[in-house]
C-alpha cells in the first residue's frame, strides 16, 4: 500500500538573500537503489519476499529490474520508487528553496548556511517533478539519468518468472536491504544535530512470515513507504505454513484453532477451484494469514516507530519485529538506541537495551568487516522475544558518488 516518502519542513527563512546560480552536489544515494525498488514491486505480485528477490540475481536479474521499473512508471505505480533515497548539498537562496517546497512538499531540508542546504528526497520525487520550473527541482532532476538509467533504456520484452514458494516455513524474518552511509553523510555535510541527521538517512526492510494483523499495525506509521504482497494477485499457499498462531492461545483451544484454519484453507481452495477470483476468495482469509511487506523510511521515522512499538503496551508481534529492526539499524547508526517516550522511559526497555547493546556492538564490528555484497544474521538474545524472529543485514560498500 502506498505511503508517504517524507515530510517537507524548513527551519528558517531569511528574506532578501539570493543565490546567483542554483547548484547541487549529490552526496548520498541508497545502495542498489533500482534493485531495491524493483524487488519491492515484484514482491507484491509474487510468493517471493523482497529479500529473496534482492539477493538472488539469477532468479531476479538486472534486466528484470529495469523492466519492472519502466512498467511501474508507465502504469503510474510510482509508490515503489519511494524505496530509494538521495541526498544533496544545494546552493540556493531561501526563496528558491521555498518555491521548490511549495511545488513539491516531500523534501527533507536542513539549513547548513545562508544559501546552503542539505536536501533529501526519494527517487519518486525526482520522477514526479520532471519538467519542473523550480530552479532547485530542475537542478536535482539533472541527476535522474544517473539514478534511474532505465528510464531511457529500451525495456526487455521477456519476463523472468520465479518458481512459487510454499508459505513461510522459515518463520518470521527481517532483512535490512538498504541503508544510508551515515559516515559518508557526516563527512560531506559536516557536523549535524542528531535531529537533523535522522531526517537525511533512510532504511529499507523486507519483512516476511508475519501476519496481516501485524501489517495492519505497521502501515499506520505514515511517514514511510510500503509494498505488500497482494492477496488479489497471489493465492495463499494452502499446503505450506500460511498462518500464524499467537503464543498466548489458551492451551485447551490450540487444536480447535488449527482445525478452524484447516477449514478456512479448504474452503478458500474450493472457492478458487470453483471459479472464484483470488480477489473474491480472499474475503474468507483471517488476520492470521502470513504475508510479506517492504518498508522504507527515514531514520527519524524509524526512531519514532521504535519508541512506540518497543514499549510493553505494544502488541507482541510488532514489538518482536521492532527489536529486530532496532538491532539491524544499530549496525550502521548506533544513535537509534536513543529512544523517545514511551519506550525511552520504560524500565523494561532500558533493562533490555542494557543487555542487548553489548552484543550489538560486537555484531556491529563484525558487520563492518564483511565484504560488500555479503550478509550476516544478527542473533537476538533468548528471553527478549515472544516468538522467533530472525534478523539479517546485507552489507554495502561505502557510498561512491
Amino acid at each position: 500500500m502506498p505511503g508517504i516518502a517524507g515530510a517537507g519542513w524548513i527551519r528558517l527563512i531569511l528574506p532578501g538573500v539570493t543565490s546567483p546560480v542554483v547548484t547541487a552536489r549529490l552526496i548520498q544515494v541508497s545502495p542498489e537503489i533500482s534493485r531495491t525498488c524493483a524487488a519491492a514491486m515484484r514482491s507484491c505480485y509474487s510468493s517471493w519476499p523482497a529479500h529473496a528477490l534482492f539477493t538472488d540475481r539469477s532468479a531476479f536479474p538486472d534486466s528484470e529490474v529495469h523492466r519492472m521499473l519502466r512498467k511501474a512508471v508507465e502504469l503510474g505505480h510510482m509508490d515503489v520508487l519511494e524505496h530509494g533515497f538521495a541526498t544533496w548539498i544545494v546552493e540556493a537562496s531561501p526563496e528558491e528553496v521555498l518555491e521548490a517546497l511549495l511545488e513539491h512538499r516531500f523534501l527533507n531540508l536542513t539549513r547548513l548556511g545562508a544559501n546552503s542546504w542539505l536536501i533529501t528526497t526519494t527517487l519518486r520525487s525526482l520522477v514526479d517533478t520532471r519538467g519542473s520550473r523550480s530552479a532547485v527541482l530542475s537542478e536535482l532532476g539533472r541527476f535522474l539519468p544517473k539514478l534511474a538509467p532505465w528510464l531511457s533504456e529500451q525495456a526487455p520484452q521477456s519476463q523472468v518468472k520465479q518458481p512459487p514458494r510454499e508459505g513461510y516455513p522459515e518463520g518470521a524474518q527481517v532483512w535490512m536491504l538498504s541503508y544510508t552511509d551515515f559516515a559518508g553523510l557526516r563527512a560531506a555535510a559536516g557536523p549535524l544535530a542528531i535531529g537533523d541527521l535522522l531526517w537525511h538517512g533512510g532504511f529499507t526492510f523486507s519483512i516476511s512470515g508475519v501476519s496481516r494483523s501485524f501489517t495492519h499495525q505497521l502501515v499506520r506509521h505514515r511517514l514511510a513507504a510500503f509494498s505488500q504482497q497482494s492477496q488479489r494477485h497471489v493465492a495463499v499457499a494452502r499446503g505450506g505454513a500460511w498462518y500464524g498462531s499467537p503464543p498466548g492461545l489458551p492451551a485447551g483451544l490450540t487444536e480447535e484453532y488449527a482445525r478452524f484454519m484447516d477449514g478456512v484453507a479448504s474452503f478458500y481452495g474450493r472457492l478458487l477451484s470453483g471459479g472464484a477470483r483470488k480477489e473474491d476468495a480472499r474475503f474468507v482469509l483471517p488476520n492470521a494469514t502470513l504475508t510479506h511487506i517492504t518498508m522504507s523510511a527515514t531514520a527519524w521515522e524509524f526512531r519514532r516507530m521504535l519508541s512506540q512499538r518497543l514499549d510493553t503496551a505494544a502488541q507482541w508481534e510488532i514489538r518482536d519485529v521492532s527489536w529486530a529492526i532496532l538491532s539491524l539499524i544499530y549496525l550502521v547508526l548506533p544513535e537509534i538506541a536513543g529512544l523517545e517516550d514511551p519506550a525511552g522511559s520504560s524500565a523494561w526497555v532500558r533493562a533490555s537495551l542494557d543487555r542487548l547493546l553489548p552484543e550489538l556492538e560486537a555484531a556491529r564490528g563484525e558487520f563492518q568487516r564483511l565484504p560488500p555484497g555479503s550478509w550476516m544474521e544478527v542473533r537476538l538474545p533468548k528471553g527478549l522475544l515472544e516468538h522467533p524472529v530472525r534478523a539479517y543485514a546485507v552489507r554495502h560498500a561505502p557510498a561512491q558518488i
